[in-house]
C-alpha cells in the first residue's frame, strides 16, 4: 500500500528544503542532498574529503543543533551520514567522537532501516572509542528491546546487542 503522506512529505522537503539556523549543520544538509545518489562512491580526493572538512569542525553547540533539528531530516540522509561515520578515512581525519553520534541518531530516529544501524552499532562505538554515558547505555537497551518485541530485529542481533551494551555498562 503506497503512503501518500509520506511521499507528500518527502515531495514538499524537496522542493522546500529546511533552513536550520546552524551554518555548520545547514552546510552538512546540503552537501548530502546534493551528492545523496552516489554517496557509495564517495572518494578521499573528492566528495568524501568535503564531508569530512564539514563535519571534523562540529563541536558541541552544531551538535546539539543537529540533535534539536533531527526531525526536519530526510531519513536516508541520516542512514547515509551514518554510513559515513563508519569509513576509516573519514575515523582518521577526525578528533569528534562520531560514535557517540551515530549511537543518539540511532536512539532518536525511528523510521531508519533497524537492521542496517544496529548491525554497525558496535562498530561505530568501537571504532571512536566511544565513552557512552549511563543514560544513553539506558536508552539503548530499550530501544533494542522495542525492536525486539516490534519484530523488527532477531533473536540473535537482540542477544548480542543487549550483551554488547551490558558490557559496556560494566566498563562504567
Amino acid at each position: 500500500m503506497i503512503n501518500i503522506h509520506l511521499i507528500r512529505k518527502n515531495f514538499y522537503k524537496r522542493l522546500f528544503p529546511p533552513k536550520f539556523e546552524n551554518e555548520r549543520v545547514q552546510a552538512l544538509y546540503n552537501f548530502v542532498s546534493k551528492n545523496d545518489n552516489n554517496f557509495e562512491h564517495w572518494e578521499l580526493d573528492g566528495l568524501l574529503t568535503d564531508f569530512i572538512n564539514i563535519i571534523k569542525i562540529y563541536d558541541e553547540k552544531d551538535t546539539q543543533h543537529f540533535f534539536d533539528t533531527i526531525n526536519l531530516w530526510n531519513s536516508y540522509y541520516l542512514v547515509i551520514i551514518s554510513d559515513k561515520f563508519l569509513d576509516n578515512r573519514v575515523k582518521s581525519n577526525v578528533t569528534y567522537d562520531f560514535g557517540n553520534i551515530y549511537a543518539k541518531i540511532f536512539l532518536l530516529y525511528e523510521n531508519f532501516d533497524s537492521y542496517f544501524l544496529i548491525d554497525n552499532l558496535e562498530i561505530a562505538i568501537t571504532m571512536y572509542n566511544s565513552k557512552l554515558d549511563m543514560t544513553t547505555l539506558i536508552d539503548l537497551n530499550g530501544k533494542i528491546n522495542l525492536l525486539y518485541h516490534k519484530k523488527l530485529i532477531t533473536k540473535q542481533q537482540f542477544e548480542y546487542n543487549l550483551s554488547f551494551i551490558n558490557n559496556l555498562q560494566n566498563e562504567l
